[in-house]
């Protein structure tokens, strides 16, 4: 009877630390669309106990408040009440469809860019253009250059350019898919200035939650360092 109740026991505990249950995930929409949500079917085949809601916003969540168990953030987490585990880069690089380097040039210098058309993102929170970051030497420098188009979202943006509508920046993994296909090249690579990191957050609370921690060791695997678009651009730049 004593070896039994151990081995209940023992079942009980088992069960206890097997991920499942419900998993609510936020994160930037772009990052969901791009990476996380083609990653979400392997998740489910390792751990087919957790069901996973995921929200997908360029809104601040604050997780606590509203309940979300993981979210993965831009840049600094910014929340003490948070634990945070580093991801991939967050790099960001020019980039332009072959046809229109064709007609218009390859710019060899950032102020190469007031000679170009340009297409820029605005930040639908804010309504602010983004700023366009490069590396010069040991200077960051931040400029927003002249844009003929703007469009308040990042997967758009990267549409516009694969079409033809000039030189934008944006994340690479965002850009990849368009790169491998060659149907953008990065321009002004060099210039290339990686400011932020990918990180995945979640409350303390959270901490000893199976799910939880199955999710972020998951995450690991899904945004490694280096990352394989990032490899992808850099060889591509460097093919010229």
């Amino acid at each position: 009877m004593l070896r039994e109740a151990e081995g209940i026991e023992q079942g009980v505990a088992a069960a206890r630390a097997e991920p499942a249950g419900m998993l609510k995930v936020t994160a930037p929409l772009p990052v969901g669309v791009n990476i996380l949500a083609p990653a979400l079917p392997a998740f489910r085949q390792r751990h087919p106990k957790v069901s996973v809601d995921v929200r997908l916003s360029d809104r601040y969540v604050d997780l606590i408040e509203e309940g979300v168990d993981v979210a993965i953030r831009v840049g600094d987490p910014g929340d003490t009440r948070l634990i945070a585990r580093r991801l991939a880069p967050h790099r960001i690089c020019a980039f332009a469809s072959p046809n229109y380097l064709r007609e218009r040039g390859v710019p060899q210098h950032p102020n190469d860019l007031l000679q170009h058309d340009c297409v820029n993102f605005r930040y639908q929170s804010t309504g602010q253009e983004a700023v366009w970051p490069f590396n010069l030497g040991s200077k960051l420098i931040e400029s927003t250059p002249p844009s003929a188009l703007i469009i308040d979202t990042s997967d758009a943006v990267v549409a516009a350019l694969a079409a033809g509508a000039g030189i934008g920046i944006s994340a690479t993994y965002i850009a990849a898919a368009c790169v491998e296909r060659r149907e953008l090249v990065p321009v002004l690579h060099e210039f290339a200035y990686d400011r932020f990191h990918l990180h995945a957050v979640w409350p303390e609370s959270r901490r000893g939650n199976p799910a939880v921690k199955a999710f972020v060791a998951f995450l690991q695997d899904v945004f490694p360092s280096p990352a394989p678009w990032d490899v992808l651009v850099q060889t591509r730049a460097r093919e010229g």
